[in-house]
């Protein structure tokens, strides 16, 4: 952004009736003059009074900032309180330090509209930190925080900010943590930053506990596999909104392994840029490549269990020896260029289109069957569906599923089915009882026939009718104990 000492030039500019967003950039430096001090003035008031948006205001401070100079900001500080037209502030410079948060700190603490928040190469640290906890606590619109470059920046710098960011309820969407002079593979040997492995897990557990990210750049050399790991585990979560990803550290293969896995349930992911790491070559790329790139030759399964939203990996161009050889790059910048859907019919199609003659793997149902005729033929034309259909693999898949509504019907079926069987073995067990109370009603029958035919007597007797009082008197042919007016008690 364009800098100036010159305050006036943007006076006239937010006087103007107009509605276009407007950008600030003010230069700190050395002694400042008395008509910069008085413009500077000027300018707060203009900015309290102003109906158009400042889209950005940067602030650049030199180390060489005076008194006089540290005396105009700190008016200029106290008479933009209560400004409501900056979106988003930006400091920038060594000679941000304490002094300059601290000129600031009342308008920060009352603002509850500052959308983006910036420190650039600045002198942050420990205590100035402390002193932004007001602002973070209370301002629930920030969605930006860039903490690029400050060398003073540390594990307890992180914690203070963070914490108090998780406190005030702001759904960041843009996170930018960087180490400060972390620019070459070089820089990854030595010195491990004022951000440790430490500091790198409390960044991960804030990211985990904020699903509204969708930027996130975290450039430290304490970033190593195990902080790559906890990131791919808040990747890997179905409620994650990160669209762009953006790493340096000392990780390799392991840590671009750890993502690849994260990418097969991850849904919104479309960037990755790589830029300093260790010992990452083609190996780490392939991982990649192979969950989601649609020139990758997979399984159905590992197509059905892609990912389909990356669409680039870039990775930081270095001298040779390469690590990476220059196929994987170009493979890695240009895994995809359409949206979700297509990818995925594009995966599915170079699968199908190599296995037509057999597509048993898929285990479609029936009711899926008119889709897959309508793909075939919209992807690969006549000559294509006439395989399909002809292959002796397919049939039982096209032709042999059972239609939706037998489906709906089977399991009443199935229960018809059941309640027959035990019928039928009800019915089974009443033959068999019929079939013993016939055998002995034969026995009976041909007891009785027996004794008719030895005794004559009986016989009289039976075809002759008997007087009431004489029946009476008279034995039962059967088990000869009671009188025969019992003998068909006794057949029954």
């Amino acid at each position: 952004m364009l800098v100036t000492k010159n305050p006036a030039q943007y006076i006239t500019a937010l006087e103007e009736d107009i509605t276009d967003a407007l950008q600030i950039g003010l230069l700190f430096s050395g002694q400042i003059s008395d008509t910069h001090a008085a413009s500077l003035l000027e300018l707060a008031s203009a900015i309290q009074s102003t109906a158009r948006s400042i889209r950005c205001m940067c602030l650049r401070f030199k180390d060489d900032v005076d008194d006089s100079t540290m005396s105009s900001f700190l008016y200029f500080g106290q008479m933009i309180v209560g400004a409501k037209a900056i979106e988003s502030l930006v400091l920038e410079g060594v000679g941000v330090g304490h002094e300059q948060i601290e000129c600031l700190q009342e308008f920060l603490s009352t603002n509850k509209t500052l959308r983006g928040i910036n420190f650039t190469e600045t002198k942050l640290d420990r205590s100035s930190s402390i002193l932004l906890t007001g602002f973070l606590t209370g301002n629930s619109s920030l969605r930006v925080l860039d903490l690029s470059s400050n060398a003073r920046v540390d594990d307890d710098s992180i914690g203070t900010i963070l914490t108090a960011i998780a406190l005030g309820g702001s759904q960041l969407s843009t996170l930018n943590i960087c180490d400060a002079h972390f620019d070459g593979v070089e820089d990854l040997i030595g010195d491990n930053g004022s951000i440790t492995t430490a500091g790198v897990r409390t960044i991960t557990a804030f990211i985990s506990q904020t699903p509204s990210l969708v930027t996130i750049c975290l450039k430290m050399r304490s970033l190593n596999d195990e902080g790559i790991r906890d990131l791919s585990n808040v990747i890997r979560r179905r409620d994650s909104k990160i669209s762009r990803l953006e790493i340096s550290g000392t990780f390799g293969n392991d840590a671009l392994q750890s993502i690849a896995e994260a990418l097969k349930s991850n849904q919104s992911l479309r960037t990755i840029d790589i830029g300093n790491s260790l010992n990452l070559t083609d190996e780490g790329g392939r991982a990649i490549l192979r969950v989601a790139s649609v020139n990758v030759v997979n399984t159905w399964k590992q197509i059905m269990a892609s990912n389909n939203t990356l669409r680039s990996v870039y990775l930081k161009s270095r001298p040779p020896p390469l690590l990476v050889s220059q196929d994987i790059q170009y493979a890695l910048r240009n895994i995809t260029n359409v949206d979700p859907i297509p990818t995925l019919k594009q995966k599915a199609w170079r699968y199908v289109d190599s296995n037509i003659e057999d597509l048993s793997y898929t285990k479609l149902e029936a009711k899926h069957m008119p889709h897959l005729l309508s793909f075939v033929k919209e992807r690969g034309g006549i000559n294509s569906l006439f395989r399909l259909i002809s292959s002796r693999n397919n049939v039982p898949i096209l032709f042999s599923h059972p239609t939706p509504e037998r489906q709906h019907m089977e399991s009443i079926m199935n229960k018809v089915a059941l309640e027959n069987a035990t019928l039928r073995a009800m019915l089974k067990s009443e033959r068999q009882f019929n079939d013993i109370l016939y055998k002995e009603n034969n026995s009976l029958r041909s007891l009785y026939e027996g004794d008719i035919a030895d005794d004559e007597t009986v016989t009289t007797t039976i075809m002759t009718p008997l007087l009431p009082e004489e029946s009476d008197n008279r034995r039962c042919l059967c088990c000869r104990r009671g009188p025969i007016s019992k003998l068909w008690g006794c057949f029954r």
